[in-house]
């Protein structure tokens, strides 16, 4: 009698996965380790803390394997970590402690009183991502019902709406009053038509989602999506009411009003919002937003911060407990050079000997293309000529280049070398390299402003980008088409033409 395979429990189950997040992880290993090739890969793991997910991938390599967790991506040794919950435990601590930008903080402010609604938006969103049957789906819809509940609750005690007040939970008679309230009158038919049947059709579609027999992935998303439209507009146009802003600035008519914070030093410790003009700088009536002693953040410090980084000096494969042996630390190593980047060329720099020139640590890496773009002869350069330039133009057509890697540290004699802020600007573009994967690259392009297709380029310069491309043996009918076929003028200054010419090592063609 055969039992069939027998699975461990320290072996890994590969968790489903959609082709655009294995893209999107591929991506960013490869981004970060350029020099690797990803060999297999696979979602072994998912876990969500306070409203943000986190899936593990791990990823096998030519070389070695990794941790790459999301939610704040960042990528992990295995050598360094070898137990997956030590660093997702790892992971999840760091991202707790990057501090929240300013922007942030404010994005925070702007929904108060009703942070609540949208985190339970956020829980509908991230509950949608990991539904796989109808049990799932059906739970979709009850997370979207409550986060509308939410909204009416929140709203009920953020202002006074009626004295005939309906049973608290009754969505359809508050969503009415609310509706009515917000937007009275002939004048805003249209307006609380639309806000009227956003919300009946949010709580219309969850309601039926959470009994459905016949749900599908699709529904759920929907049934999200409905919440989010209809929660975000209720939000919206109540916070605007309880806040006192007009429609326009009273005093000069315009529609650009801006909220404005502060702290009146009457009332320490409360935050106060008030609506601005951006045009006139007109101001309204302040109303209080927070009240500081009862709003702290989820971290708080005291002491004196430290921004020092350590590297560990024994492994992390446990916590050491009282009474146990110490681990033997690791052994010293020299630290080596900062990981390279990789440059893609297309133009004249891919002839190796005048990438050297500017980058003497350059070293090709192999041919790849740049979907949606085209070869074009129409930067304007400094000597008046066409120069190269990767024009974006739809996906019929392919730049053909070479990728370099190259020490970072000589990023600044490529830049000046290429004339960046007059003409040329960095892009970070997503080419497909020889072994048919997709890999983030920097790449320079040309500003609109410098574009003039009727250029044509010098003899010597398109000598450079022939001599480049035979190098690395780009398709001969890529050659034949963008290059080769490219009308060349006479360089007028004999002395320049001579002089590159004499780098090129060949007569003129």
């Amino acid at each position: 009698m055969s039992l069939g395979p027998i699975t461990t429990a320290q072996e890994t189950v590969m968790l489903k996965a959609t082709q655009e997040e294995m893209d999107e992880v591929r991506e960013y290993f490869e981004w970060q380790a350029p020099d690797l090739e990803v060999t297999f890969m696979q979602k072994v793991y998912s876990e969500t803390v306070l409203n943000t997910r986190h899936d593990v991938w791990d990823i096998h390599t030519n070389k070695d394997r990794w941790w790459v967790i999301t939610g704040g991506t960042n990528l992990y040794s295995q050598e360094q970590f070898p137990n997956m919950d030590l660093a997702l435990t790892f992971h999840i601590g760091l991202i707790l402690r990057i501090p929240r930008t300013e922007e942030q903080q404010e994005g925070d402010l702007r929904i108060l009183p009703f942070g609540p609604v949208f985190e339970k938006m956020e829980e509908a969103g991230i509950a949608v991502t990991l539904a796989q049957n109808l049990a799932d789906y059906q739970a979709v819809g009850v997370r979207c019902r409550e986060a509308l509940l939410e909204l009416i609750d929140v709203a009920q005690d953020a202002a006074i709406w009626t004295d005939a007040r309906p049973q608290r939970a009754n969505f359809r008679a508050w969503a009415e009053i609310i509706c009515n309230d917000l937007l009275p009158g002939d004048a805003n038919k249209e307006r609380r038509g639309a806000l009227k049947g956003a919300l009946e059709s949010a709580w219309t579609f969850s309601n039926w989602l959470t009994h459905s027999k016949s749900a599908t992935w699709i529904d759920a998303e929907m049934a999200h999506s409905l919440v989010q439209h209809a929660g975000g507009m209720a939000t919206s146009l109540i916070l605007r009411e309880l806040r006192g802003v007009p429609e326009e600035c009273p005093k000069c008519g315009s529609p650009h009003l801006e909220p404005e914070n502060g702290e009146n030093t009457a009332v320490p410790g409360v935050i106060w919002e008030r609506p601005r003009c951006a045009d006139c700088g007109w101001t309204g009536r302040p109303v209080p937003i927070l009240d500081l002693e009862n709003g702290q953040p989820i971290i708080t410090r005291e002491g004196k911060e430290s921004h020092d980084h350590s590297i560990m000096t024994v492994p992390l494969r446990t916590i050491l407990r009282p009474g146990d042996p110490p681990i033997e630390p690791l052994k010293k190593t020299e630290n080596g050079p900062p990981e390279p980047v990789v440059y893609f060329a297309y133009g004249s720099n891919m002839s190796t000997a005048r990438l050297r020139e500017r980058m003497p640590s350059c070293t090709p890496l192999g041919i790849a293309s740049l979907p949606g773009h085209a070869l074009r002869f129409h930067k304007r350069s400094r000597d008046k000529s066409g120069k190269c330039n990767a024009f974006a133009c739809g996906n019929d057509h392919s730049v053909i280049g070479v990728l370099f890697s190259f020490d970072p540290a000589e990023r600044a004699r490529l830049d000046e070398a290429e004339g960046v802020g007059s003409g040329y600007e960095h892009a970070m573009v997503t080419v497909i390299n020889d072994k048919s994967r997709r890999q983030k690259v920097l790449t320079y392009v040309a500003t609109p402003d410098y574009i003039d297709d009727n250029l044509k380029p010098y003899g010597w310069y398109k000598d450079f980008v022939l001599a480049g491309s035979t190098e690395h043996r780009l398709p001969p009918e890529y050659i034949a088409e963008y290059i080769e076929s490219v009308e060349a003028i006479e360089d007028p200054n004999e002395t320049r033409d001579k002089k590159q010419r004499a780098k090129l090592g060949s007569p003129g063609r």
